[in-house]
């Protein structure tokens, strides 16, 4: 069926409890997908929905002829896709929905999630952010899609519209090698990213649990591999034991003029902000990270740093000979 809705238009099909999403259309790269289209709750996500092929078949076919003649919308998929949201209504992603979404960057989603199907994730190689309206101890469907995804992303957790929880889960590898004649593969996987993706208590992350996996992670990865996973626990510590705080910050403060300069060069402002705050930088680190900031052309950054290294680090300096 065809419906079109505040500037978008879908192609959908009913389901015992709504409606299933075939093909979106939009003039946008950023879209945000009702909770109903044409009355039906909307509960999934058809295989290829999102893809930059049509598949024929019981999903659909030829979709182009069941768009109004003369309409200024176009496929809302492959490297049309940048930012997509998805309702609350959502429950399942059919196989390989954003198949060759090249472009895109983020996904939100809400907690009804709860199933999701295979290589929906394939060839998204620009994805790199999740965030979900839940709070990270409900459950959801974030287990259920880093399963399908070996490759960096950052998840965020919002209550009442403001981040509360962060989790990082690196990439990974994972291939077969064969070990005998007799065609016996043994399994091998690299990158503490697999590990990660195992901390979970059902649908609910384990915070505890990938808190406990960063010291190996950190004698095996580097910086630029996991620096965020102890940034985004400090940032945002919801769950954070005292003994798993101190070994982030260990860590921040130990490679603090490396993360320094890799968020000068991601102009990451609000963690560069965190970092001079809590004087997890020195005065060196800031000033390099400004100097690199500046050497970029981001003015408002190096402006920034400046400032913080002045606010924080001088005042730090001062109090040693208050009395």
């Amino acid at each position: 069926m065809y419906t079109e809705k505040d500037n978008l238009a879908f192609i959908w099909r009913e389901t015992g409890n709504g409606a299933e999403l075939l093909r979106v259309y939009s003039d946008m790269p950023d879209v945000c997908i009702p909770e109903e289209v044409a009355g039906r709750k909307v509960v999934s996500v058809g295989a290829y929905c999102f893809s930059e092929v049509n598949r024929t078949g019981n999903y659909i076919s030829n979709t182009e002829e069941n768009l109004p003649a003369g309409s200024h919308l176009c496929e809302f998929c492959g490297n049309n896709v940048i930012n997509i949201s998805l309702p609350d209504t959502i429950e399942k992603i059919g196989n390989n929905a954003f198949y060759n979404c090249r472009k895109m960057l983020s996904l939100e989603a809400g907690a009804s999630l709860r199933e999701t199907g295979s290589d929906i994730f394939m060839n998204c190689t620009s994805f790199t952010k999740l965030h979900l309206r839940h709070r990270a101890d409900t459950p959801g469907g974030l287990k259920h899609i880093v399963g399908r995804l070996c490759t960096h992303l950052d998840v965020y957790f919002y209550d009442n519209g403001n981040i509360h929880a962060m989790l990082v889960f690196p990439e990974y590898t994972d291939s077969y090698d064969e070990i005998a004649p007799a065609h016996i593969f043994g399994r091998n996987i690299i990158g503490e990213g697999f590990r990660a993706r195992q901390c979970f208590d059902g649908d609910i992350p384990g915070f505890r649990q990938y808190d406990a996996i960063f010291d190996k992670a950190s004698a095996e990865e580097s910086v630029e591999v996991i620096y965020k996973m102890a940034l985004g626990r400090l940032m945002y510590p919801f769950m954070l034991e005292d003994g798993a705080k101190a070994r982030y910050e260990k860590y921040i403060k130990n490679n603090q003029a490396a993360i320094m300069e890799i968020l000068a060069g991601e102009r990451y402002i609000e963690a560069l902000y965190f970092m001079c705050r809590h004087r997890y930088a020195d005065a060196e680190g800031i000033g390099n990270a400004a100097a690199k900031a500046s050497q970029a052309g981001w003015g408002e950054g190096a402006a920034s740093l400046l400032k913080w290294k002045h606010e924080f680090i001088g005042n730090a300096r001062k109090s040693r000979y208050e009395f």
